[in-house]
């Protein structure tokens, strides 16, 4: 089965004082063809979990420069998926 999740940048929303609000896209990352019990998985996992949270957050955008929205909402949605990922490589860890 390919384990997939859906991290929460993946749907968090930020409100900066004078910016309309931005609301994260919700992205999956999938991560079941690695080996999460490996330093070299859990590297690669953190890899794909930064990637996604620069596509929910529109991180990347057309200017080079993010804006001050995109990158509170990049670091809320790294912040939130590391909840997750912690979760998951210790399953991982205990042989789940």
């Amino acid at each position: 089965m390919l384990k997939t999740a859906m991290f929460a940048a993946l749907a968090a929303i930020t409100t900066v004082a004078t910016a309309a609000p931005v609301l994260a896209k919700d992205v999956t990352v999938r991560y079941g063809d690695l080996d999460l019990a490996s330093a070299k998985g859990q590297k690669e996992l953190s890899r794909r979990v930064d990637r996604a949270a620069k596509v929910a957050c529109d991180f990347e955008a057309e200017n080079r420069i993010p804006s001050y929205s995109a990158m509170t909402c990049y670091h809320q949605a790294r912040a939130k998926a590391s909840t997750q990922v912690a979760t998951i490589v210790e399953d991982a860890r205990l042989g789940g």
